[in-house]
């Protein structure tokens, strides 16, 4: 699997995403931002950003880098993200997840738990809250940002993908990909799913050629 650039996209544009996530406080991206996901989702969703969705991210932003390993700039807000999508995605329920209990909060259309990743328990236990044949439209996995937390959680969850929807690992780190794929390709058979690396064209921040990269998960539904 070869990583792919997606070069038609205009990379310096202020998508209708990218201001409602910055309205909301995320991190999620923009041209001036170490990250522009924004840009890139706007492309990918935008012809299903009215439909009636199951929409999850992992990772609400905790700040609290004292207690917990991954952490989000004081910068932006805790839940920002999920609620730009409960924004962007009008007509749908947003659920999110986070290891750090005290940023959990519920609000209309959004629903969030506690999730420890690293922990299939856990997964298990959220995956309780809902009913036996529910599947999620589009899962988010900004948790841990690293291969075998992402595996697990990718493993966990990947039975609960709508088989047209979409799982999508944000913040891999552009060394690290070389792992990626080798471990995808030794699990991707068996747990029935395709995958593209999307590598996206580096920001103004000096170090989003790091980590400005994407895994695009699938069953069905190709780009």
């Amino acid at each position: 699997m070869e990583s792919i650039f997606y070069d038609n996209i205009d990379y310096n544009m202020s998508t209708e995403l990218c201001k409602i996530m910055k309205e909301n406080g995320s991190d999620k991206g923009g041209s001036d931002n170490r990250h522009n996901y924004t840009i890139f989702y706007n492309y990918l969703f935008h012809d299903i950003k009215d439909a009636k969705l199951n929409v999850f991210e992992l990772g609400l932003g905790s700040q609290n880098y004292k207690k917990f390993k991954s952490t989000m700039n004081v910068k932006f807000t805790p839940g920002g993200s999920i609620k730009g999508w409960k924004d962007f995605f009008k007509n749908s329920n947003i659920y999110g997840a986070d290891i750090d209990k005290e940023i959990l909060f519920n609000e209309d259309r959004i629903k969030t738990f506690f999730c420890d990743q690293t922990n299939p328990e856990t997964i298990k236990n959220l995956l309780n809250n809902f009913d036996e044949n529910f599947l999620f439209d589009i899962i988010i996995d900004d948790g841990l940002h690293e291969l075998q937390p992402n595996l697990i959680f990718l493993k966990n969850m990947i039975n609960n993908l709508n088989p047209t929807g979409y799982y999508i690992i944000e913040d891999v780190i552009t060394k690290q990909i070389t792992n990626y794929i080798e471990k995808l390709n030794e699990i991707k058979e068996r747990l029935n799913f395709k995958y593209e690396v999307i590598r996206l064209k580096p920001t103004d921040d000096k170090k989003s050629h790091l980590d400005n990269n994407l895994i695009l998960i699938s069953r069905d539904n190709f780009i």
